[in-house]
């Protein structure tokens, strides 16, 4: 167990049964257990805990969850926007600054990317429906997690291609925002077929942000079981 690099994974904050609770989903650690890391779960923090945090762990998988506020990115809320915790923002952004500070890897999903797109300067679509001309895809879908919905083209001479194989990939979608303007330091690595940003990755710092879900899709996708065992092998 000791070769296995240990990644620390942020959590969200929801009411259970009237508390509030630190809940992260099942999914997240099995699949980084599957991957061949250790997975430990990050609850509410700050600058000072991240600190400790992110030198005793070997990378940060940041997870889906709530909407990140617009403040963060300097705009004003949108009518349409969802659930938001600043307090949570605040602790996940805490950890994406001392995580590239202490040169750790660093993966995004769904929300985790949107928040790693904010911390280098980037900026989201507060809700995707507001777009105008109406985006030809669904993003927030209600199938089973695993289900794939859409198509995504994957950027060539890209690192994702490398880890991929391949052109095209099927993912599933749960989502109402997006990435509308890329970060400093990251290029678009997958686009859906309406042309919004699905996957980006460093281009220098080792970072990778999925808008899809590869956890719920590494069972039955090796090209996303790759994904993942990647970012495992990054955080050796």
């Amino acid at each position: 167990m000791k070769d296995k690099p240990i990644i620390g994974l942020t959590s969200n904050l929801y009411e259970v049964e009237g508390i509030e609770s630190t809940i992260i989903y099942l999914q997240y650690s099995e699949a980084v257990k599957k991957a061949g890391g250790i997975p430990i779960i990050f609850p509410l923090g700050d600058e000072d805990i991240a600190k400790v945090w992110i030198s005793m762990v070997d990378g940060v998988l940041l997870t889906g969850g709530i909407d990140v506020h617009p403040k963060f990115y300097g705009e004003e809320p949108s009518e349409n926007l969802g659930v938001t915790d600043e307090r949570l923002d605040k602790s996940d952004l805490a950890v994406i600054k001392e995580a590239r500070k202490q040169k750790k890897p660093l993966f995004g999903i769904c929300r985790g990317s949107h928040l790693i797109n904010v911390a280098l300067g980037g900026t989201l679509h507060q809700h995707l429906d507001d777009e105008d001309p109406i985006r030809n895809l669904d993003h927030l879908t209600d199938v089973e997690r695993p289900e794939t919905v859409h198509e995504i083209t994957v950027e060539k001479d890209t690192r994702f291609h490398e880890i991929l194989k391949k052109d095209k990939a099927k993912v599933n979608s749960f989502h109402h925002q997006g990435v509308k303007k890329l970060g400093g330091g990251l290029r678009c690595a997958a686009k859906a077929e309406d042309g919004l940003i699905e996957a980006f990755e460093g281009k220098a710092e080792p970072i990778i942000g999925t808008q899809f879900h590869p956890e719920e899709l590494s069972e039955h996708d090796f090209s996303m079981e790759r994904l993942l065992k990647y970012f495992v092998s990054m955080c050796k």
